[in-house]
């Protein structure tokens, strides 16, 4: 049986709940499938996400991390995604995940499933399947309250940068799926980000982004700055440069195809007996 919709099972909880240290966060907890302080799916929960903070973590070097574990003397897993905007270093990377994970269990203690969203990282789990799976709901809305001059000409604008992000950001590999870029438009320049949890294939982080950039005609048409953040994938716009952090963790880079290269079969003359010396 296909996992629940996630939209139909969270509520929104703890709205004023505000951390200081990140104005942005925003916790949705499931009210289904509650759990005692003392449960076997909690202490398992609790090492999970004890251990986004493991150092030297290669996946979490890229931004991205994921794990999963069963839950003893029973039939279910806990799974944990952890995801952090692409331009942040993994040492910041690693702290906002940190933070976040100590803090969704304070926002969610009783909860099977929790999504909290902050500026900077996601952290999101759940006791089915996540890993591999598109979930766009609950979604997270934000935008600048002033308006561009030009309305129709800066958002098909913008829906055309959107749109060449989405499909750089599903070309991405399974380190990172992560696109910025910049147009001009009027007297205003549009910088833009867009990404997916790199678990995605292409066509699923396509997909993803394409759902939630839809949604921008419904909160944001005309903003000059909006985001929008799905537990799968995220996408975000400004008239400004300020919110990308210019050092990013670089990727490593492709194998050489000589690395690639098979190694060739030894020559027969190698496997050949030696002649036999004469008497």
């Amino acid at each position: 049986m296909d996992p629940p919709n996630l939209s139909l099972l969270i509520l929104l909880m703890f709205a004023s709940a505000i951390n200081a240290q990140d104005p942005y966060q925003r916790p949705f907890c499931n009210t289904t499938g509650n759990l005692t302080a003392d449960s076997t799916y909690l202490t398992t929960l609790t090492t999970l996400l004890s251990s986004i903070s493991t150092p030297g973590s290669l996946s979490l070097t890229y931004g991205f991390f994921n794990a999963s574990a069963t839950v003893s003397s029973t039939s279910e897993t806990v799974y944990v995604i952890g995801l952090c905007r692409g331009d942040l270093t993994a040492e910041t990377c690693r702290a906002c995940l940190s933070r976040s994970a100590i803090d969704v269990s304070r926002f969610c203690p009783d909860q099977k499933v929790a999504v909290l969203y902050s500026e900077n990282c996601t952290v999101w789990y759940s006791n089915y399947l996540i890993f591999g799976r598109v979930t766009t709901d609950p979604d997270y809305q934000l935008f600048n309250v002033n308006n561009v001059t030009s309305p129709d000409m800066y958002n098909a604008a913008l829906r055309s940068l959107l749109d060449d992000l989405r499909g750089e950001a599903a070309a991405g590999g399974s380190l990172r799926k992560y696109a910025t870029g910049n147009t001009s438009v009027d007297f205003n320049k549009i910088y833009a980000m867009a990404q997916c949890t790199p678990d995605l294939t292409e066509q699923q982080c396509s997909d993803c982004l394409e759902t939630v950039i839809a949604r921008l005609g419904n909160c944001c048409a005309g903003k000059m700055g909006a985001r929008i953040m799905a537990p799968s994938c995220r996408f975000r716009y400004e008239t400004n440069s300020r919110f990308f952090d210019p050092v990013g963790e670089p990727l490593p880079p492709p194998p050489s195809p000589e690395a690639d290269a098979p190694t060739p079969p030894p020559s027969p003359e190698a496997d050949a007996p030696p002649p036999p010396q004469g008497t």
